[in-house]
This record gives structure tokens, sequence and C-alpha cells, in this order.
């Protein structure tokens, strides 16, 4: 009957993290695509619709506030999420997503900048929900397959919109058919809230131990027999280890203030920090950057589609490796790391031949140190996507492994960290060369890399301590 139940379980636990997946495929299928245009898109609506208030540097305005935001929300949503629950602060989350696509079908500064605002808020409720319903529904053996599989079932995102891309590029230029564009995309997530709000709130009872796995504390402690872990315990990983009481928000923002003080914590924030630092680099910059190589993107106006397939064909093929295969192969998170840091670096060094110093600043005739290919650009493109997918898998797999019964916590402060960093290099790109840009990546992805692995040296000391 137990071996029964457990099967079942274990079969919800798969089916639900691919519904979650199918989820945010959908909603990041928009605003991942969206991403990839939103700067060329008000670049050329400030030149033919000055009436809008919409200048030139608008897009980096509007994505550093959607991340400014995001950080300063990351600090007030852990109470908020815990009494919505994981799956409906997800769903407020994915609405938010919807109000800012919907801002471009009426486009103007004022309206633009309101609707990156709300986002910024949706996106803190929408990821740190995410992380903590991912643990909550994770065996602990299972977390690294399941952060894989939702991995690479949200990065599908940039496969479907390089198809839509090249689809609106059969009838015309993509600028010009924004509005268009934005329907669909404000159709889609539409149907990716939808797909939310159908998910089961809370884990069947054979998953309810998930709840029991803490920080770096507790890691190790085991449960005595399979009747123990059997038995009903807290099912929301929000609560934290002590949820007999009802805390006040201030006892909460307090509770979050004192994760964060951890030493694990403070060591892997700076992991977070260039996790944020890439992100931008790999979802907004770089292909601005292809976009105003003129070289590169006038014989070839379908680049934008390229670099979407690109990308999103290194996260799937991260995501199914770090998240599926590496266990067979025996690859740890340590060892995952420092390949996707090498990954990393080489991608970093080949933008730097390829890409002129000013790209990232105005539209330019000047190449780099090499002519640029469609193919080189394709083949950067999936080096950003693959290291990515193994950053943000072992950074998931950690923080579920160190912080399973405070999660909420935990995630919230990651995505604060790292959406600081995301709006701190949205607001310099505009203003910043390449050459500057790439160095600041290369050594924040060193720090970042280094104090990763001694948090992983750590617990695993501490684990062979306690046994």
């Amino acid at each position: 009957m137990f071996r029964c139940c457990n099967v079942m379980g274990l079969r919800r636990d798969l089916l639900t993290i691919i519904q979650l997946g199918a989820a945010f495929a959908l909603i990041f299928s928009a605003f991942n695509s969206q991403g990839l245009i939103e700067i060329d898109v008000l670049r050329s609506l400030a030149k033919s619709a000055p009436e809008t208030g919409i200048t030139e540097n608008s897009g980096y305005y509007s994505l550093s506030i959607i991340y400014f935001v995001f950080t300063l929300s990351n600090l007030a949503v852990p109470p908020i999420i815990r009494r919505l629950g994981n799956k409906w602060s997800q769903v407020v989350g994915a609405i938010c997503y919807l109000s800012f696509m919907v801002t471009f079908l009426h486009l103007n500064a004022g309206l633009l900048y309101l609707g990156s605002a709300i986002l910024g808020f949706g996106a803190a409720m929408l990821w740190t929900a995410n992380g903590a319903y991912i643990v909550e529904f994770s065996r602990e053996d299972k977390l690294p397959r399941n952060t894989g599989i939702l991995w690479a079932m949200l990065q599908t995102s940039f496969i479907s919109g390089g198809c839509f891309f090249a689809f609106v590029m059969t009838s015309g230029n993509i600028v010009n058919s924004y509005r268009l564009v934005y329907v669909v995309f404000s159709i889609v997530v539409a149907v990716g809230a939808f797909v939310l709000a159908s998910l089961p709130s809370h884990p069947p009872i054979i998953l309810a131990d998930n709840a029991s796995r803490g920080s770096l504390g507790n890691l190790t402690e085991e449960h005595d027999s399979d009747t123990e872990a059997a038995e009903p315990s807290p099912l929301n990983s929000l609560e934290g280890p002590s949820a007999v009481a009802e805390l006040t928000f201030t006892e909460e923002i307090a509770t979050l203030f004192q994760t964060m003080r951890d030493p694990t914590m403070l060591l892997l924030m700076s992991t977070f920090f260039f996790t944020g630092l890439e992100v931008t680099f790999y979802t907004g910059v770089f292909s601005s950057c292809v976009s105003s190589t003129l070289i590169i993107s006038k014989p070839y106006p379908s680049i934008v589609a390229f670099i979407a397939f690109s990308i999103g064909s290194g996260q799937i093929a991260g995501g199914l490796l770090f998240g599926t295969v590496g266990k067979r192969l025996k690859l740890d998170k340590t060892k995952i790391v420092i390949g996707v840091l090498i990954v990393h670096l080489v991608a970093f060094f080949l933008c730097f031949l390829v890409l002129p110093a000013n790209s990232p600043i105005h539209h330019t005739s000047e190449s780099g140190y090499i002519t640029a290919t469609p193919a080189f650009i394709v083949l950067i493109g999936f080096m950003l996507g693959f290291a990515d997918a193994g950053w943000q898998t072992q950074v998931y797999t950690a923080l579920g492994e160190y912080y399973a019964s405070n999660a909420a916590n935990a995630f919230a402060i990651f995505k604060c960290v790292q959406s600081l960093a995301v709006s701190i290099s949205f607001a310099y790109s505009s203003i910043v060369g390449l050459p500057l840009q790439l160095v600041i990546l290369t050594v924040s992805s060193l720090v970042g890399a280094g104090l990763f692995v001694s948090c992983e040296f750590s617990n695993r000391q501490h684990t062979l301590n306690v046994q």
C-alpha cells in the first residue's frame, strides 16, 4: 500500500513540475522574446513618434525600472506569499506580466514606466513563489531533476519566440509590426496564467517530508524509517521550521534579514550578483549589440530570430544535461559551475572579438577585430544560454538543499540580489562600451564561481563531520 502511494506521489510530483514548466514556457516565450526586441522597438518609436515621450534609451530605462522594483519587492513579498500560497502568488505575478505586455498596445512613456514597475513587483511574486513551490513539490533526491526539467521547459520560450519572429519577418519588419507582436505576447501570457491557476495548491502527503529538510545545519538529518517519512507534516515550505505561531509582518521581515546574514548566504550573494549581470547580457545587451552592428543586421535581418533559437537551444541542452543526465555522469555542483564558468569566459572573449566597442550605445557601421558571421553569433548565443542554464540550475539546487525549510526567504534573497545586479547593469549598459562590460562580467564570474565552490566544499565538510 505504501509503495503504491509512493509511486502515485512520484508521478504527481513529476506531472506537477511538467505543468509548472509548461506555464513558465508560455509566460517567458512572451517576456524573453520581447526582451530581445524591446530596445530596438522603442528606439524606432522614439524617431517615428516623439510625442509619446519615448527616447532612444527608454528600453534600457524600462528594463532598469523592472529590475529595480523587482529588487525592492523581493524584500516584501515573502509575507504576501505566505498568505496567498505559492500557487496563487505565481498567478498574481503572471497577471502583472500580462499588464506590462498590454501597455505596448497604446504606448507612451508614462504608461511604459508604470507597466515596468508593475511587472517588477509581479516578477518578485512569481519567482520567489516558484522557488518555494519547486522545493515543496520535490523529494530531496529529485530536486536537481525537477529544476533541470523546469529550466529546460522554460527555455523552450526562446525557440518558440524565434519561430514567431521568423514568421513575422516573412510579412514585414518586427519593429514595424510591434503591436501585432505584443497582442500575441499578451494572449500567450494569459494562457500561462491560466495553466498556473490549474496547478495543485499542496503536494500529496507522501511529499510532505520535504518541509523537514533545512539549511546547512540540518541538511543531513534523515528520517528513521519510511513510516516516519509518510507522516503528515507542514506542507508549505514558506512556513519554515517553526510555523506553529503566526508571525507578524515585522517579524517575517526580521526573519528574512536574519537569513540574509547567514554566512553561507553572504558568500552566495556574489554568485547571485553575477547571475544578474549575465542575465542582462544575454537577454538584452547581446541581441541589441548585434542589431546595432549594421554589417551584421543589414545583410541578415532575421538575425534576432537566430539569436533566440541559439540561446534557447543552449538553455534546453544545459537544463537537460545538468538536471537529468548530470547525476548519471557524476557531475556535482562544483564540476558544473567550473565547467559553465569556462564556457562563459570563452563566450565573453568571442563577443570582444566580433562586436564593436560602441555597439551597446548606438548603431554603428564599425566591425570587431574579426568579421562576424551568423554562425559566430549563433555559437555565442548557444554558449551564453548553455552557461546560464548551468548557473541557474545549480543555484536553485543549492538553495533547495541548504534552505528547504526556509525556501521563500532564500529565493527572495537570491532574486533580490540578482535583480539588483540586473537593474544596475541595464542602467549602465546604454552608456558603457562593450569591452568594459565584458571585463565586469569576467571578474564577477570568477568571484562568483570561487565563492560558490567554497560554499559547496563547506557543506560537504559539514555533512561528513555530522556523519
